[in-house]
């Protein structure tokens, strides 16, 4: 009787641990994701897992491996996704064509302002002199020595009102020991060697006499100088002569023989007061920039904006086809729509945000092309936004484009996720979205009352973004150092 009562003992026990571990398996189980599709381990993978390991349970989902140790895997996509992401691209390129021809017409007219203002007659050592102003002063000589006994005074008279003019100094030539330098030569033939040719410029007006202290700047090479008089004395002179009469003295830094041209233009456009009271342009910077002709940062600026914008229409054009090609095509690879994403966002979403921010600096800055064209034409004076609404479909569209790349991605499946994974996961999301609109965002902190209407109110909006955007991009480049560290010490 008591072995019976033992063994019955035995078997209840035995039947309370089986009972235990059933719940043990299943209480694991509710406590996962349920994932639809996912994979499930078999009945049989299952129990051997068990015998080996212990209580583990028998229906978990198997865990996924992820990319490069980021806690994410490719995203799989299915057709509506895709269309959708088709019909944005169409959209967007619809609006970046507007876009480009707006940066065409434009280049087009600055072209057409150049060629008329700035033709090889009206052109004097390679800075232009067009119809709306008069040179009012002319000097070749030769100076040497840095000391103030050794310089050049240049008196001349200026007739614009408010007084405005644009003082050139070129150093042409320089020669050692007793040879005099050689005469001016013509602007193609001018030599880097004078770049560095450092001087110092001294402006005095001498009637009506000047008041307060004297108008100084250095230079080196080739600058070309604007100056405006705003104040009361010189108004005076004007309302009753009808001129304001200076002197410039130039000084060398150099002891060796330099010949300079030194030439003054005075401005006789005749709408010069509504340039100066334009509320988005600077005359004195925009006339300066003007006066470089072709060598201004601003024309080059919108002519590779133009440039560029052509092909990222070709680029974006192709990428539609490629993605259609695929959504048709039954036995299409998985994955090659990523590849096309990826290679749209490295060839054109990142790159066209770079020649957007050029553009707007290029044309509606201070000292803009669109400003330049004030000084020939009252119409571009006026007060003009480039987030116009085809401009702003276009600029939403490019940064819409730019963070597709996220949607890539998604996050691995995992038998438990801890805070620290929700947190990391989190933070690569945000810092992703962050670098893909790092030039827009740069652009906008760069920018100036002539570019955003309320410039303070955007760089706060926009210095989030900005920051976690370059510690991103200085993290990514601290990945090879890290790496390359590892290995010295494996």
């Amino acid at each position: 009787k008591e072995v019976c009562c033992f063994y019955s003992w035995r078997r209840q026990l035995s039947g309370m641990k089986g009972a235990w571990k059933e719940m043990q398996q299943q209480a694991g189980a509710e406590g996962l994701p349920l994932v639809p599709g996912s994979r499930k381990t078999s009945g049989t993978n299952s129990s051997s897992r068990a015998t080996d390991k212990g209580f583990q349970n028998s229906s978990v989902i198997d865990e996924e491996s992820d990319v490069w140790d980021t806690g994410f895997t490719l995203r799989e996509f299915g057709p509506k996704a895709i269309r959708v992401w088709l019909a944005l691209q169409i959209v967007s390129l619809f609006f970046q064509f507007c876009l480009w021809s707006e940066v065409s017409d434009h280049l087009a007219t600055y072209e057409g302002a150049i060629a008329a203002e700035c033709s090889p007659e009206r052109s004097r050592h390679g800075v232009c002199s067009g119809s709306t102003w008069s040179v009012v002063a002319w000097e070749d000589v030769v100076l040497q020595g840095p000391n103030w006994s050794n310089t050049q005074p240049v008196s001349f008279a200026t007739t614009s009102s408010p007084p405005t003019f644009l003082l050139v100094v070129d150093p042409v030539s320089k020669a050692k020991g007793d040879l005099e330098p050689a005469a001016a030569p013509l602007p193609a033939e001018q030599v880097d060697e004078l770049l560095d040719v450092r001087w110092n410029l001294e402006v005095t007006r001498t009637n009506p006499p000047h008041v307060g202290p004297t108008l100084k700047r250095s230079g080196s090479g080739q600058q070309a100088l604007t100056f405006e008089d705003l104040s009361v004395e010189a108004q005076q002179a004007m309302a009753t002569s009808g001129r304001v009469e200076w002197r410039a003295k130039l000084q060398p830094h150099r002891s060796l023989k330099t010949r300079y041209v030194i030439y003054v233009e005075d401005a006789s456009t005749p709408h010069l007061a509504q340039i100066t009271s334009s509320p988005q342009c600077a005359f004195g910077r925009s006339w300066k920039a003007f006066n470089q002709q072709h060598q201004g940062h601003n024309h080059r600026a919108l002519a590779w904006s133009g440039f560029l914008l052509g092909w990222f229409l070709v680029i974006g054009g192709i990428a539609v086809f490629l993605v259609y090609r695929e959504l048709a095509t039954p036995t299409s690879s998985q994955y090659r729509f990523h590849l096309v994403v990826l290679a749209k966002f490295l060839l054109q979403d990142v790159p066209q945000q770079i020649c957007i921010v050029l553009y707007v600096f290029g044309w509606y800055e201070a000292s803009g092309l669109r400003c330049q064209l004030c000084l020939f034409n009252p119409e571009h004076c006026g007060a003009e936004s480039p987030y116009h609404a085809a401009n702003a479909v276009a600029f939403t569209c490019t940064l819409l484009s730019s963070m597709a790349n996220q949607l890539l991605v998604r996050p691995v499946y995992k038998r438990s996720y801890t805070e620290d994974d929700y947190c990391m996961q989190e933070s690569m999301r945000i810092c992703g979205l962050c670098v893909s609109v790092l030039p827009f965002t740069t652009g906008i902190m760069w920018a100036s009352r002539s570019v955003l209407p309320v410039p303070m109110f955007f760089h706060f909006v926009f210095a989030v973004p900005f920051f976690i955007g370059w510690v991103g991009i200085a993290g990514l480049l601290c990945v090879p150092v890290m790496v390359c560290c590892d290995e010295v010490c494996d």
